[in-house]
């Protein structure tokens, strides 16, 4: 009789199902439609157990973001462009970034803070689990833009452009109109240059 000498891989614990469950709907329905009743559907539990774990919709939706920032991270790597010409790679770099946040991750992420505005325990719970994911986000866009580095303003620079692709992204959500946020990352790249020249 032959013995396998492979593990078979293990299942996800419960709590983890729920919030694969959670970030699936986040990003495929908003947070409007990703209530406790749809992610116990949607993770085969019983209500008992979702309450078990996640005792309010506050703290399950809070469980969601280091998840969806993982995931964000995974998919600003797979669009990396090494710095080779800062002229040229800037306006990569900040094309990646832009593209990733006009991804459903990153916009899921995005609407749980506009949600959390009057909800302050959602707010307190999200603003912990993004304290702590901020380490990756820095680690990310620096590579991203490694090319400033040596700038002396580059923490300056590389938060602005952040914040500025924060905007673009979510004003691509009225327009949908990419080439338009094409456009304006590339004014933006005009701006920055001009920073690098002083």
């Amino acid at each position: 009789m032959k013995t396998s000498t492979s593990k078979a891989r293990p299942s996800p614990s419960l709590k983890d199902r729920i919030t694969d469950a959670a970030v699936a709907l986040l990003i495929d329905e908003g947070v409007a439609r990703t209530t406790t009743v749809a992610v116990q559907k949607r993770a085969n539990v019983s209500r008992g157990a979702l309450l078990y774990h996640f005792p309010s919709r506050a703290e399950l939706l809070a469980s969601t973001i280091e998840r969806l920032v993982r995931m964000n991270e995974q998919q600003i790597n797979e669009s990396f462009l090494s710095c080779s010409d800062p002229a040229e790679d800037v306006e990569k770099a900040l094309i990646a970034l832009s593209d990733n946040m006009a991804r459903p991750s990153y916009l899921a992420e995005m609407e749980l803070w506009a949600i959390s505005r009057n909800d302050q325990e959602l707010r307190d719970a999200l603003y912990q689990a993004e304290k702590a994911a901020r380490f990756d986000l820095d680690r990310v866009v620096g590579k991203l833009l490694e090319c400033w580095k040596k700038h002396e303003n580059y923490q300056f620079l590389a938060d602005l452009s952040v914040e500025f692709l924060r905007g673009v992204a979510f004003s691509d959500i009225l327009r949908k109109r990419p080439e338009y946020r094409w456009r304006m990352i590339s004014l933006w790249v005009e701006v920055i240059k001009k920073s690098l020249e002083t």
